[in-house]
């Protein structure tokens, strides 16, 4: 047994964590609110309504106003809120007490007057009544109030703090000082227009974000999740730490789809951690690595958690061209957390699981195959310029007529091709049902020829999996779907939204003060200036043509760590997209590498401890101290620390321009040796244990790699392939010492 083996390894017998972590992680990713009887009826009718709600308008379109169709969406949460989460944890709440449905009857009249009045003369022509404002700041107070409960303190003491900055702006110093503060326009700006809480930011959440939280909600609840941990163990589960790159793949796969980097890391977590502790990794080194996958899922095409929709907002470009040029940095960042793993790995000699122990491939295609295929339904109706929410409408039918039908067609053939005809024939007929309909309606439904092609299809996809599974004799999926998985899926879908819909409300305010306040430009030109300054200080003989974008992207970078401490992604990303990325485009940045840019450092921003909720839930089923294991999860995270600064210094590897193929696959290459570099450093081992010197050494070569000159490649790639060769030599020495037998 090597003696780098870690104290603290696990029984290779040791069983899962106990239901009671479990528990513990799942209350820390909704509620500890336990709502039963008629509450809990309650919320479920609610979460429903919310859910097939925002899945009908994805398919047929709205039926109201844009600004109704907002107002719908923020109530609902907000409601949704006030009867699940509780004032404060710990109170073991099984009913909604009185206050919480005051304050949801707040909501209700709150909203309803906004609908009434929002084309009232006093508000169309900017001059509120009293009891406008007296609405406004109603609102406002019952979102920040929703935003403590689902998100922490920290969003809304910025919010706070901002708010304060607006009055108290003829009062501060310098370039920070305005003159705006008229106390009508605030709560006007604020609850009545889209300079406010109806802003940017609220309407992604409602037109983009909430349809694929729902895409996500209801493939999990198929058993997607778990099929995906499984594939993800039969690829990389019998290699040196095979249980810890599982986990990443995994995260990899739910996290570009899910959203939620708590909810991501609660869901495979449970499943690999305990195997990642058994085969030897420390509990806060297998809780930081889930913490570390999860949590970058939120950089990774296809969804992004909300961040490529918001992008689209600010940054006018199209969706596909987001995730085109998204898709190469994250999965490089995937590579390296997949490094940092195996130098892990390699430092303690952990090793991966039997073969016995993982489930047969082939079987588990047979049995859930299926479920992969709507994720390319998805990519594909995104490709063909389709809207957002019509490729994830369709992607949701393809979900669900392929999960209700696989195994009733193997197991009741008879009744359920007599379901699937009767299905055909409603999906056929809907056309002509819509035009009737469209008589009595406001706003015409609008009909998609897509829907009974996407029906047929599934339908024929389900019987071939049966007719393989009976043929092949293999069992039908674990999860036979009906009415309670879709009802468990629908309601999940509402509670992960809500803390997307409330931070997206409160993030509505914190960009109103900005553009009210004019801070954005303040303070983009402060970090030109600044940024300038520290250039022009330092030695002639230190600078490079890029001196002061590289202090500005520094400075962005703390920019985005204090900002984003205790923020959830979507929050961070809106706020540094408004205040600090508009500096980087005047530094000659390309607005999308400057938006990705923010948006990295934003999702890392997430593995910061000690506020760090992601890290909660995994310690809760390690069994680790929660702030040790977030240290961890910032640390694995962070093998790719330095890449936004090479695709913003060089987008090629963005595919912003027009390079060929050749140069953008020297470009991968030259990061990829980057990466592979930096994450030894971190892990201080890189074949072998690194002497101090060649950990150095390995630091300036991740280090000159950014600059993405043909010198500076070749002086990194150099230094990377003396390391390699010299500790690979060292090794077979160091084997045949050992190896050697001892003579008397």
């Amino acid at each position: 047994m090597s003696t780098n083996e870690p104290p603290d390894r696990q029984d290779p017998k040791s069983t899962p964590a106990d239901p009671q972590a479990k528990s513990q992680a799942l209350e820390l990713q909704s509620s500890d609110r336990v709502l039963r009887g008629k509450w809990g009826l309650l919320f479920m009718v609610l979460a429903l309504t919310l859910s097939i709600y925002h899945f009908y308008t994805a398919g047929f379109g709205l039926q109201v106003g844009t600004r109704t169709h907002l107002l719908f969406h923020l109530m609902m949460g907000l409601t949704l809120v006030f009867i699940l989460y509780p004032i404060k944890k710990g109170l073991g709440q099984t009913k909604v007490p009185w206050y919480d449905l005051v304050l949801a009857g707040a909501v209700l009249f709150v909203g309803i007057y906004i609908i009434q009045n929002q084309q009232s003369q006093a508000i169309l022509s900017a001059r509120p009544t009293d009891f406008d404002i007296f609405i406004s700041v109603a609102l406002i107070a019952l979102v920040l109030e929703a935003t403590r409960r689902v998100v922490g303190k920290p969003l809304v003491i910025i919010a706070a703090c901002f708010i304060a900055y607006y009055f108290l702006g003829e009062f501060m110093p310098g370039i920070l000082r305005h003159t705006r503060t008229d106390f009508d326009r605030f709560f006007y700006e604020m609850g009545y227009t889209t300079a406010g809480i109806f802003g940017t930011p609220l309407s992604v959440s409602a037109t983009y974000v909430f349809i694929f939280i729902l895409f996500g909600a209801i493939l999990e609840s198929t058993g997607a999740g778990k099929m995906f941990i499984d594939l993800a163990l039969r690829a990389f589960g019998r290699y040196k730490g095979g249980p810890a790159k599982a986990a990443v793949v995994a995260s990899g796969m739910l996290g570009s789809i899910s959203g939620s980097s708590t909810a991501n890391a609660v869901t495979t977590g449970t499943f690999t951690i305990p195997l990642m502790k058994r085969v030897g990794f420390r509990p806060h080194t297998a809780g930081g690595i889930e913490v570390a996958a999860s949590s970058s899922g939120q950089f990774l095409p296809p969804i992004m958690g909300a961040a490529a929709f918001l992008m689209i907002e600010y940054t006018g470009i199209a969706y596909v061209e987001i995730i085109r040029s998204a898709m190469i940095p994250a999965i490089l960042s995937y590579v390296a957390i997949l490094l940092m793993v195996h130098f892990e790995a390699s430092k303690y000699n952990i090793s991966g699981l039997k073969k016995s122990e993982l489930v047969s491939a082939r079987r588990l295609l047979l049995q859930q195959g299926y479920l992969i295929l709507p994720v390319f339904v998805l990519i594909y109706f995104l490709v063909q310029r389709f809207t957002v929410p019509n490729a994830a409408f369709f992607a949701i039918v393809v979900i669900l007529i392929m999960a209700f039908f696989a195994h009733r067609f193997k197991e009741r053939l008879g009744r359920s091709l007599l379901y699937a005809v009767l299905l055909m024939a409603f999906a056929f007929s809907l056309q002509y049902i819509l035009v009737f309909l469209n008589n009595f309606t406001p706003r015409e439904i609008q009909w998609r020829d897509e829907i009974p092609i996407l029906v047929v299809l599934s339908l024929v996809i389900a019987a071939l999996f049966a007719v393989a599974q009976k043929g092949l004799k293999v069992e039908s999926a674990p999860v036979k779907y009906g009415m309670p998985q879709l009802v468990r899926g629908l309601e999940l879908a509402a509670r992960n939204s809500l803390s997307v819909i409330v931070a997206t409300a409160t993030a509505g305010i914190l960009i109103g003060v900005v553009n009210l306040t004019g801070l954005s430009l303040k303070l983009s030109n402060m970090i030109i200036s600044f940024s300038g300054t520290l250039a022009d200080i330092i030695p002639a003989f230190m600078t490079f043509e890029n001196t002061q974008l590289y202090f500005a992207l520094i400075l962005t970078v703390i920019a985005c760590l204090i900002l984003g401490l205790g923020l959830p992604t979507t929050a961070t990303y809106v706020i540094l997209a408004a205040m600090v990325a508009p500096a980087l485009v005047d530094l000659g940045v390309p607005i999308l590498a400057a938006h990705l840019f923010v948006l990295y450092y934003g999702v890392l921003a997430d593995d910061t401890p000690p506020i760090n909720l992601p890290a909660y839930a995994t310690a809760g089923i390690a069994n680790a101290e929660p702030v040790r294991t977030g240290v961890q999860g910032f640390k694995y995270d962070s093998g790719a620390l330095l890449l936004p600064f090479a695709f913003a210094t060089n987008p090629i590897i963005l595919l912003l321009t027009d390079a060929s193929w050749t140069i953008v696959a020297v470009n991968i290459f030259t990061a990829l040796v980057g990466i592979i570099a930096f994450a030894s450093v971190i892990q201080g081992w890189f074949v072998l244990k690194y002497y101090w010197f060649e950990r150095w050494a390995a630091l300036i070569a991740a280090l000159v790699l950014i600059n993405h000159h043909w010198i500076s490649d070749l002086i990194g790639i150099g230094i990377v392939a003396i390391l390699f060769t010299s500790q690979f030599i060292r090794g077979r020495k160091e084997k045949e010492k050992q190896d050697t037998p001892v003579t008397e």
